[in-house]
C-alpha cells in the first residue's frame, strides 16, 4: 500500500552494502533497468536526508522520464534547463512543507502527493517518523 511503512516486508540482514558497475555487454532492455536503477540511487543521494530515508522506508523511489523541468525547479541554484540530456524525478513528488532547527534537533514535515503529510523529529540519539 503506497503511503505506508510496511514493516513485513523491510529487507534486514547482515551482509554488507556492495555495488559494483555492469562489467559486461547489456541487451537493450537491461541497459534501460541498469540506467534506471543507477538514476534511482542518484535521485535518493541528490535529495535531502530525510527525503530520502522516508522515500525508502515508504518505498517510494519509481522513477519516471522528465522533458522539462518540474515545478520549483530552480535555474539560478540547479543550473539552466537542458532538454538534451536524459532526465528522471521521482513519480511521487514530496515537498518540504514545514521545517523547524531547535538546538539539538531537526523537525521537517512532508507532504507526499496522494499519501498526506509526514512528520520525522531527528535528534541526536533518536529519530521518530509518523504520519501527521
Amino acid at each position: 500500500m503506497p503511503g505506508v511503512i510496511v514493516a513485513e516486508t523491510m529487507q534486514v540482514g547482515t551482509l554488507p552494502g556492495i555495488w559494483s558497475p555492469v562489467q559486461w555487454e547489456l541487451g537493450e532492455e537491461e541497459r534501460r533497468e541498469e540506467l534506471e536503477d543507477q538514476a534511482r540511487a542518484s535521485l535518493l543521494a541528490a535529495v535531502d536526508t530525510p527525503e530520502a530515508v522516508l522515500r525508502l522506508l515508504l518505498d517510494e523511489t519509481e522513477i519516471v522520464r522528465v522533458f522539462g523541468p518540474p515545478e520549483g525547479y530552480d535555474p539560478e541554484q540547479q543550473g539552466e534547463w537542458d532538454d538534451s540530456l536524459v532526465t528522471f524525478a521521482f513519480k511521487r513528488t514530496i515537498k518540504l512543507d514545514a521545517i523547524e532547527r531547535r538546538a539539538e534537533s531537526l523537525t521537517v514535515s512532508y507532504k507526499l502527493e496522494g499519501a498526506g503529510y509526514w512528520l520525522l523529529e531527528i535528534g541526536p540519539e533518536k529519530v521518530v517518523i509518523e504520519r501527521s
